[in-house]
């Protein structure tokens, strides 16, 4: 069988690349380069890091995902040990019996069968067939924060607007993504990011990128994140003032973004520069965690602070807005995880500060 790691050594090598080159201009680890070269798998610390740093890799040699990931699961289907219920031969003491019970229900099942075959027939309709057929579809509604989400034919996009919500329906998820819009099926291709029109009246309300489609399988879906290109068509959260903390009472604060008489909601702007793990926190929701690639754009709106782990936070440039102001965030060295809190405190002048604070 074909080795996805010899398939991207010999890439490597034929376009004369040497290992630390691939693994500075990749900002992926030289061991890790060498443990997707070599096939081993037990070096990745989850499969989501293994499959984000595969598909990071080929691009980067311009080799053929599609093929590399369909090797990789390959192979690790192959190493899957057997079950052992598969591997007995020996049969039970009881099967006899029971094939011979078997054997009589059918005898009685077919005889029924019979009876109302030629006794009791009756219209078939094909109503039955139409409900099993059947599947529902997911409907998913933007907020002021992005929308990642696995979709499928048929699924709703619900994008709010000052007129109302406008559905976005998943029309194709097989080698490239359809959208029915009130201003007509939009199609996005594998890594494409677009600003769309959805309502023919000219201006972009939502931008989307696609991150994941099967070219041979449109019931695995796509993935896709969403986010309204406008934020002010929803409501967004009000600072909770009460639970803001005293500065006083807060260790580790490596400095202040932003300072004003008043707190509110704030926005990360994060741009993925390469391939990164990362898992973000908003006020006192559940984590958000999933793999980014070059590109990938990051909106994440808080209204009294973000908690922020990345596994290389060189990969990734942050860019904080308050208010009316922009400030460009350094929180780390290259090659660096890093986990922060970036939050409002007080002061005792009442003055509210925006700022980062380090976690152990």
């Amino acid at each position: 069988m074909e080795s996805f790691g010899r398939l991207l050594r010999a890439a490597r090598e034929s376009k004369n690349i040497d290992i630390e080159t691939a693994a500075n201009e990749t900002v992926i680890s030289k061991t890790y380069l060498q443990a997707l070269e070599q096939e081993r798998i037990d070096l990745f610390p989850s499969e989501t890091y293994l499959m984000g740093f595969l598909k990071n890799y080929a691009e980067y040699l311009e080799v053929d995902v599609g093929h590399i990931t369909s090797l990789y699961r390959a192979k690790k289907i192959q190493e899957a040990p057997t079950p052992p219920s598969l591997l007995q031969r020996t049969a039970p003491r009881f099967v006899k019996p029971l094939i011979i019970s078997l054997i009589s229900l059918a005898v009685i099942g077919i005889g029924i069968a019979l009876w109302f075959i030629f006794f009791n027939k009756e219209e078939v309709t094909d109503e039955t067939t139409v409900v099993s057929d059947q599947v529902t579809s997911g409907r998913y509604t933007l907020t002021d924060q992005p929308l990642t989400k696995r979709v499928y034919k048929g699924d709703i996009i619900a994008v709010p607007t000052k007129e109302g919500d406008i559905d976005l329906i998943v029309g194709q998820t097989l080698n490239e993504l359809q959208l029915i819009t009130p201003a007509g099926t939009q199609t996005l291709e594998l890594s494409e990011e677009r600003e769309l029109d959805i309502d023919g009246q000219g201006g972009a309300e939502i931008i989307i990128y696609l991150s994941d489609i099967s070219r041979t399988d449109d019931s695995r879906g796509a993935e896709v994140r969403v986010l309204l290109k406008d934020e002010s068509a929803v409501v967004s959260a009000k600072t909770d003032m009460e639970s803001i903390p005293a500065a006083d009472q807060v260790a580790n604060q490596r400095y202040t973004i932003h300072e004003d008489n008043r707190a509110y909601p704030f926005t990360l702007n994060i741009t993925v520069r390469a391939a990164c793990m990362l898992r973000y926190r908003i006020d006192s929701k559940d984590p958000i965690e999933d793999y980014y690639a070059a590109g990938d754009l990051v909106t994440i709106q808080a209204s009294n602070g973000i908690r922020l782990w990345v596994s290389n936070i060189n990969a990734i440039k942050i860019q904080v807005q308050a208010g009316l102001r922009h400030y460009d965030l350094e929180i780390g060295k290259a090659g660096q995880v890093v986990a922060e809190d970036i939050k409002w405190i007080r002061d005792n002048d009442g003055t509210f500060r925006l700022v980062v604070i380090g976690l152990d």
